[in-house]
């Protein structure tokens, strides 16, 4: 398989006032810090902080089942500050399960139900609406919430035959058990959904290190005469994954999410070429996933990259961020692999040309196209396919430039990630480059006067919004926006090299998770883009002083 050399962009001159050995000496002090978080296999093993949702329901089955133990002071302990929390979601999941925990009468009513479910479908993509507004109906029931009148079961209560990923159709199941116990019906849909969880194994194992989807799981279990063992086993599995402060993550690691993502990082920024190489070696090694059993129904994205090794479920962004450091490190070495992933992205493309996210037939999504795009780009032969998947981001940019929500809060991910897709264009691909031109245009448009930007118009500006608003502007024409927010990014640097602020990221979606690590990766991507545009970007990085 044929790979090509991209061609290099011009020159990017700085403003007068950011001199380019600030520029390097900032990035080789984040570099150092990101190397350092390195595994000796070259792994980037981050570390997925605590959150509200699953301590709250991890509470509320400790109190459903009766279990007292010193990880339930400490969980209560995590949840009672949240209770102010300034996220109205956060601040209502402390409250009920906390106040569960002490006997007091919790639920509220039918309407505070809905507008908080009306809340998240603003934050999250259209085509899966349906799913997320019963999957806060199912949580809030378990906290002690009644249903509101529009509650149904997932797919009208029929068997369900549509594609779906393994994660979904395990979160439908317990979604399906949860709110069938609420209503008192029993028919073939709840047995299918007895067994999909079931099959997950929930009393020896998370399965696919998901905590939020085991705790949902148990919660369905909890309602279905026969499965007290089940529930009880599986809630002493979950606690052995309590985080120090108390509560539980999101999920349990991001292995190669984080190395991949990391890796692609590094090489833009000129890390030591040893470690890259381990970075490769250590995704090669876990090409295909965890062998474990898939629960999907649709073809399954087959021979690329899940987010960890403990995880089955493959996807387009951890293959494509994958490939994209396999062929840029040393394709030589991984050319099977490079073929294999290859192959994996091109069967799920969908008949609009955009890429789903897990499997064949789903919808196609904006952000997920772009990564495959740009995975693609050293391929000649793929050019058709590039073709068409560029003609779906195009037809899919909204008036204002932006596109539909994808695995971040950030609007400006999408945008960095598609106006990237768009460097790979042909000179003579016109509505490219007017799609490149708008994305230019809105994030000009939106960027604070400080320089940065948030994760929404108006937001106060934030360390990953600002490197992706940055990497968007990288390749436009006028230095200056990109100066300013150069200006204000090197003056967020910790003493130690990292980044902090929000996070961004989001599962499901629209809930936030927080990996600290998946801050410092964004900011030094966009730094190693800088670098690729000025004068000489094979200077080596000075040292760290």
């Amino acid at each position: 398989m044929k790979i090509a050399t991209p061609a290099r962009p011009a020159a990017l001159q700085l403003p007068e006032e950011i001199h380019p050995d600030v520029v390097h000496r900032a990035t080789s002090r984040l570099v150092a810090h990101v190397s350092g978080r390195a595994d000796p296999d070259g792994a980037l093993r981050g570390h997925c902080e605590s959150r509200v949702l699953e301590s709250a329901l991890a509470l509320s089955l400790m109190t459903r089942t009766g279990a007292h133990s010193p990880a339930r002071d400490r969980l209560l302990a995590y949840l009672r500050p949240h209770r102010q929390s300034a996220d109205r979601l956060d601040a209502v999941l402390a409250s009920l399960a906390v106040g569960g925990a002490a006997g007091r009468e919790t639920g509220g009513d039918s309407a505070l139900v809905g507008t908080l479910a009306s809340g998240v479908l603003a934050a999250a993509p259209g085509f899966i609406s349906v799913r997320r507004r019963l999957m806060v109906y199912a949580v809030l029931c378990v906290l002690g919430c009644p249903l509101p009148a529009d509650a149904e079961l997932p797919g009208g209560g029929q068997a369900p035959t549509d594609p779906l990923h393994s994660w979904a159709a395990v979160q439908q199941a317990s979604i399906t058990l949860i709110l069938a116990g609420a209503m008192g019906v029993r028919n073939r849909s709840t047995e299918a959904a007895l067994g999909t969880l079931l099959a997950t194994d929930p009393a020896t194992t998370v399965w696919e290190g998901y905590a939020l989807m085991h705790l949902l799981a148990l919660h369905a279990l909890a309602g279905v005469p026969g499965q007290e063992e089940t529930v009880r086993r599986g809630l002493e599995t979950l606690l052995r994954h309590q985080r120090p402060d108390g509560g539980f993550p999101f999920v349990l690691a991001m292995d190669n999410w984080c190395t991949a993502t990391g890796g692609l990082a590094l090489h833009a920024a000129g890390a030591d070429p040893a470690l890259l190489r381990r970075m490769t070696a250590m995704l090669g090694a876990h090409q295909g996933g965890a062998r474990l059993r898939s629960l999907s129904r649709g073809a399954p994205l087959t021979g690329g990259w899940s987010m960890s090794p403990l995880v089955a479920q493959n996807d387009v962004d951890d293959t494509s961020c994958a490939l994209e450091l396999l062929q840029a490190v040393d394709p030589v070495t991984h050319a099977g692999a490079v073929r294999r992933g290859v192959d994996a992205l091109l069967a799920v493309q969908g008949a609009d040309g955009g890429f789903p996210t897990y499997v064949a037939g789903a919808s196609s999504e904006p952000c997920m196209t772009a990564a495959a795009v740009c995975a693609l780009a050293p391929h000649p032969a793929t050019a058709p396919v590039r073709d068409k998947a560029l003609a779906f981001l195009a037809d899919s940019q909204h008036a204002d430039g932006s596109f539909e929500p994808g695995w971040s809060r950030s609007r400006l991910h999408s945008l960095f990630r598609v106006r990237l897709a768009a460097c790979t264009a042909g000179q003579d691909d016109p509505r490219a480059a007017a799609m490149a031109a708008r994305i230019e245009q809105t994030v000009r448009e939106t960027q604070n006067t400080d320089g940065g930007w948030g994760m929404q118009p108006g937001d106060p500006s934030d360390d990953v919004s600002t490197a992706y608003g940055l990497i968007a502007l990288c390749y436009a024409d006028d230095p200056r926006p990109l100066g300013r927010a150069l200006t204000w990014l090197l003056a967020q640097q910790k003493a130690d090299g990292s980044y902090g602020g929000p996070p961004d990221m989001v599962g499901p979606r629209p809930f936030a998770y927080h990996f600290p690590l998946l801050t410092d990766i964004p900011v030094l991507l966009a730094l190693g883009h800088v670098r690729a545009r000025l004068a000489d970007p094979q200077a080596v990085l000075p040292a760290v002083r």
